[in-house]
């Protein structure tokens, strides 16, 4: 997944239009960042604070685009969609104009006839009289649970 915008760019922009203070406390770290509470006071910050708040937010943010809700929270409304079926991609482009390139996922055809056959399973017993969801339901039991042995016979092979 890639993304044109990143969150370290935009919360460098932030850090670089805060008042930097060039005073330093003796024995302390220096405060290069002040930033208000909203309950009026101030919060004073180390650059070791900042990079620590930095990387917190990093990681939430690439943890919540991994998910379309998380997506549209940081970057808004989905505006457009497009495939290239040469690279076999898919690209999302949301209002902030923040895009996003997936590749298509390939499944297997067993992974494609278990996801099917998955289904199945919830509407098997759904408006069925209640022997016959009954005997479905042994069934499936049964294809799980039996071991199939195969051998293998040679017709006219040696005594």
């Amino acid at each position: 997944m890639k993304t044109t915008i990143s969150v370290l760019a935009a919360a460098a922009l932030v850090l670089c239009s805060a008042q930097i203070l060039a005073t330093a406390q003796e024995g302390d770290s220096p405060i290069i960042a002040q930033t208000l509470f909203s309950d009026g006071t101030t919060n004073t910050w180390t650059q070791a604070d900042l990079i620590a708040a930095l990387q917190l937010i990093n990681r939430k943010y690439h943890r919540d685009c991994e998910s379309d809700a998380g997506r549209k929270a940081w970057h808004g409304k989905l505006v457009s969609q497009s495939v290239d079926t040469n690279t076999l991609t898919k690209t999302e482009t949301y209002a902030d104009g923040a895009s996003f390139t997936f590749p298509f996922k390939q499944n297997t055809p067993e992974e494609r006839v278990a996801a099917a056959n998955a289904k199945l399973k919830t509407t098997m017993t759904k408006g069925v009289p209640t022997a016959l969801a009954a005997a479905r339901l042994r069934r499936e039991e049964e294809k799980a649970t039996t071991n199939i042995v195969t051998k293998t016979v040679t017709v006219g092979g040696s005594r």
